[in-house]
């Protein structure tokens, strides 16, 4: 049936197959982004929020902000089709929504250059006129048969039961003409055709067993990459979890640092490819008015548990906790590790009652994909700076965190986010400068980087990703290097280094980083393969 569509500047939505159309492209479209985009261009030209999209689109089902922002983020890379031109279709209005701000009117299919005759629905109701003359044609022929023609009033078949039911009437005919001989010639016709039924037969079997004896290898073990996770507590308390996150990422860091060995967090989960041949897992527990945190490392390749310990934590000896538990799966883990190494790590951290504790909980806050969960971390790390604002380690955490914010949700804006912004950049070049001959934290040096390449300093931006790395190797540190590289004009740099960023996080937050922080990046040019690997639509020529 030829439904309805809608005209979007150049684009043509049909509805009923899920597809754009353009000039000489065919685009097949996820159903919720069919739905999403039908309902903007119903109201073409006024905005919602997010709520709203959730409760007209989604009917109000249980849809976080997330979904609503990836599903606009797509749905802009499929009307921008790889074109450079500066149409808009959906544009962000801060502080209210989105809406679209292409031409839109709803269309016919048939009368749009994309209809085919072929797809015109025909009425299976037939007319008075076609339906009377069969009637007529067919009882003139009952009326000259007579008797000796019987209707048929058997099930109506499939085509091979009405072959094989004319073939052994045809038969029967046959047999009266010939007689016995033909009799005995026709056994063995079916005989020989059994046989070749049943050779065939046999071939198939033989052929689907020989395939699934062969060997099919879908993953393969890592052994120097290590995954760190977490667990839920016994008794289901948020504020042990958190830690228990906060904890999980502090360990990471610390190893990255350190030794030799690749660390990943665990959000998302491959079906095939490389797995990591070491898992870390923490836990944070509560019995009888105690806390536990449980530390237990695990082989893949052997499947066997080779550290678990349990540290009793307070919040006095939290600081203690943490290094005690680094030094000991460092050990666990073969890497040789010295007591001036980890008193390096520890630089930075809060020394007042409390804000330890404060401090762990809002990396596991920033580190979530739900903004309202991410503010909260920055609300976290605001009130730590408050009672340690000489603390240059909290206020690189904050200035990443500010930036880390806007480019994960660019239709959002933090209050004064500019000028907070502005503050921490200025705070801490003052404080790498008074303090040069120190040793600092690697977050440090992220931050500085961060803020030469937002001010076009090229050179200190090099300076300060060279002593980052010098340190550790982390995703931050790689979209830096590929923000660098692409201020310099080496694209295929940059692409290798957004790349290896997206290898050790993927995720589509370090998608969003590496195409928004600082500046905008065309991944479609600069990253190719991470672009087809989040955008889920398929484009193709007609």
């Amino acid at each position: 049936m030829v439904g309805l569509c809608f005209q979007i500047n150049d684009w043509t939505l049909v509805i009923e197959e899920n597809k754009l159309y353009r000039q000489d492209r065919e685009v097949s479209v996820e159903p919720r982004l069919v739905n999403l985009l039908r309902f903007l261009a119903q109201h073409s030209g006024e905005v919602f929020c997010r709520d709203e999209l959730i409760q007209h689109v989604w009917d109000g089902a249980f849809v976080t902000d997330q979904v609503v922002t990836q599903s606009i983020f797509e749905l802009r890379k499929i009307l921008r089709d790889g074109r450079l031109d500066n149409a808009r279709y959906l544009v962000t209005v801060p502080k209210r929504g989105y809406k679209l701000v292409a031409e839109t009117k709803l269309v016919n299919l048939e009368d749009t250059e994309f209809w085919k005759p072929s797809d015109r629905f025909v009425s299976a109701t037939p007319s008075a006129n076609s339906e009377l003359k069969p009637q007529n044609d067919c009882n003139q022929m009952i009326d000259n048969k007579g008797e000796d023609v019987k209707p048929d009033l058997s099930f109506p078949s499939g085509p091979l039961t009405r072959a094989i039911a004319t073939i052994s009437k045809d038969v029967e005919k046959e047999k009266k003409k010939q007689g016995s001989g033909f009799n005995f010639f026709h056994r063995w016709k079916l005989l020989a055709f059994d046989a070749f039924l049943v050779c065939i037969l046999i071939a198939v079997i033989v052929s689907t067993a020989y395939q699934q004896s062969a060997t099919h290898i879908t993953k393969a073990i890592d052994i120097d990459l290590i995954q760190f996770t977490y667990s839920e507590s016994r008794n289901q308390k948020d504020d042990t979890e958190f830690l228990a996150d906060g904890i999980s990422q502090k360990l990471m860091s610390d190893l990255a640092s350190v030794g030799e060995y690749r660390v990943q967090l665990d959000k998302t989960a491959f079906t095939t490819g490389i797995l990591p041949g070491k898992v870390v897992n923490v836990r944070v527990e509560e019995q009888q008015s105690k806390t536990y945190l449980d530390i237990e490392y695990r082989s893949n390749t052997s499947n066997k548990v080779l550290f678990s310990r349990q540290y009793r934590m307070t919040n006095a000896n939290l600081e203690h906790v943490l290094r005690q538990s680094s030094l000991d799966l460092m050990r666990a883990l073969g890497v040789s590790v010295s007591e001036e190494q980890i008193d390096i790590l520890m630089l930075g951290l809060p020394k007042e009652k409390g804000l330890l504790e404060m401090l762990v909980q809002a990396n596991h806050y920033i580190n979530q994909p739900d903004p309202k969960r991410f503010e909260q971390g920055i609300r976290l790390l605001e009130k730590i700076s408050e009672q340690e604002p000489d603390n240059a380690y909290i206020l690189a955490e904050l200035y990443i965190a500010y930036n880390a914010f806007s480019a994960l949700n660019p239709e959002l804006e933090l209050t004064d986010n500019t000028l907070k912004t502005e503050k921490l950049s200025e705070e801490l070049v003052t404080s790498y400068t008074n303090n040069m001959d120190k040793v600092l934290p690697t977050r440090i040096y992220e931050a500085l980087a961060m803020n030469a390449i937002k001010q076009d300093e090229k050179e200190k931006a090099q300076q300060y990703l060279d002593l980052a790395f010098e340190r550790r190797e982390s995703t931050l540190s790689y979209i830096l290097q590929g923000k660098l590289a692409e201020l310099n004009g080496n694209l295929d740099q940059a692409g290798d280094a957004y790349s290896r960023a997206f290898f050790m996080d993927t995720s589509l937050e370090t998608y969003m980083l590496s195409e928004n922080i600082a500046f905008y990046s065309d991944l479609e040019t600069v990253a190719y393969f991470m672009y087809k690997a989040v955008t889920p639509s398929e484009i193709r020529l007609m």
